[in-house]
C-alpha cells in the first residue's frame, strides 16, 4: 500500500515519463528510486521521493517545454527561479499542492521530483575526479549555505553549516557558477560521466557505458527507463544493493514542515 505522498508521486511520474518520451527526450531514474525499481518493482517503502536524471542538453531542453505550466504541472531551475529558489538542480511541481522543506530558507512549493543533469567528465579516471572536484567544491559551500542546522547531525557538520551563513557570496552566483562547470564537457563525448548534483558526490562518477539506452523497469503499475547496466549501476552506487539495511536506518530523508496534498501553494 503506497502512502498518499507516494500516490502523488506516481502520478507526477507517471505524467512526466509520458511527457519526457513524447517529445523524443531521454531520462533515466537514478539513486533510490532506481534502486526501489530494481529491488521492490517500486518505491522503497520508507522512501518518499523520486529522481531522475537526463542528459545536459534534454534536460535544458525539458526546462524550455515546462518552464510555463502545462496541465497542472512545471519546473523550476537556476534559469529561471524565484529569489528564494536556492537549489542546483531543476524541480518539477505539481500547482495543486503544497510542501515546504526544511532548510535554512522556507522555500514554498508544490510535492517535487528532482531532475538532475547528467554531464560528462572526461576520457580518464584521474581527468574525471580533478573536474568533479572542481564541481563539489562549490556544491559543499552551497549546501552550506542553504542547509538549516539538525540535531541529529554531527556537531562539525552543524558547525560547517554555520560557517556557510558566514561566506559573503550571493548562492545564486555560485548556483550560476557550478552550473557551467558542468557542461564544460559533453554527456555523450566522455567516458567517464555523473549526475554532479547529487548527494552520493564522487561515488557518482562512472563510465558512461553504465548507463547506455535506457531500460524499461517496473515502477509500482507503470514502466520507467532506467540505466542499462543495472548491477553494474547499484553495485557502483550502493555497493550491497541487494541487502536490505538494518531496521534502524529504514526512514526517509525527505524532511518537510508543511506538506498538504490538496492546496495549491499558490493559493495564498
Amino acid at each position: 500500500m503506497l502512502n498518499p505522498l507516494q500516490q502523488k508521486l506516481l502520478e507526477m511520474l507517471t505524467w512526466l515519463s509520458k511527457y519526457i518520451e513524447s517529445n523524443h527526450l531521454t531520462y533515466y531514474v537514478i539513486g533510490g528510486t532506481f534502486l526501489g525499481a530494481v529491488r521492490h518493482k517500486g518505491f522503497i517503502p520508507w522512501d518518499d521521493d523520486i529522481d531522475i536524471a537526463m542528459p545536459r542538453k534534454d534536460y535544458e531542453t525539458l526546462i524550455k517545454l515546462l518552464s510555463k505550466p502545462v496541465d497542472h504541472y512545471v519546473i523550476e531551475s537556476p534559469d529561471n527561479c524565484g529569489k528564494d529558489f536556492t537549489y542546483n538542480l531543476a524541480k518539477f511541481y505539481d500547482l495543486d499542492t503544497t510542501m515546504v522543506e526544511y532548510a535554512r530558507y522556507k522555500i514554498k512549493r508544490g510535492v517535487a521530483i528532482d531532475i538532475f543533469p547528467l554531464d560528462g567528465l572526461g576520457d580518464t579516471l584521474n581527468e574525471a575526479y580533478k573536474n568533479y572536484k572542481r564541481i563539489d567544491r562549490i556544491n559543499v559551500i552551497i549546501s552550506m549555505m542553504s542547509c538549516k542546522v539538525r540535531k541529529s547531525r554531527k556537531w562539525w557538520k552543524n558547525a560547517a553549516v554555520m560557517i556557510g551563513r558566514l561566506i559573503p557570496v550571493n548562492i545564486h552566483t555560485l548556483v550560476k557558477i557550478v552550473n557551467e562547470r558542468c557542461k564544460e564537457k559533453d554527456f555523450y563525448s566522455s567516458k567517464y560521466v555523473a549526475s554532479c548534483m547529487s548527494t552520493y558526490r564522487s561515488r557518482e562518477i562512472m563510465e558512461r557505458h553504465y548507463w547506455g539506452t535506457p531500460k524499461s523497469y517496473q515502477f509500482e503499475n507503470i514502466e520507467v527507463k532506467g540505466p542499462e547496466m543495472a548491477d553494474e549501476y547499484l553495485t557502483h552506487l550502493f555497493r550491497n544493493w541487494r541487502e536490505l539495511p538494518p531496521v534502524d536506518k529504514r526512514q526517509s530523508a525527505h524532511d518537510f514542515i508543511e506538506l498538504d496534498l490538496n492546496k495549491s501553494y499558490l493559493s495564498d
